[in-house]
């Protein structure tokens, strides 16, 4: 991916937040704390728009997440 340098003012106190809130790795950048920040933005935005492009209602959807559940279950029981 292509890089290119961008300047910002952000607030001081949410990148520490953000910082804390990944996992210990105090060694990384402000930039790489926004960008990862911003990776996870992304992932939620793609993930809503999946979903509301699904064709099943909630109810539907849970059953069938339930069923392939307990179809893996049993494909791991008699491995």
């Amino acid at each position: 991916m292509a890089a290119r340098k961008i300047n910002l003012t952000l607030d001081e106190e949410l990148v520490r937040r953000a910082r804390e809130q990944d996992a210990g790795e105090g060694s990384k950048s402000d930039a790489q704390v926004v960008e990862d920040a911003l990776l996870v933005f992304l992932g939620l935005r793609a993930l809503d728009d999946a979903r509301a492009q699904g064709t099943l209602g909630p109810d539907a959807a849970d059953e069938l997440a339930v069923a392939e559940v307990r179809a893996t279950r049993r494909a791991h029981s008699r491995a």
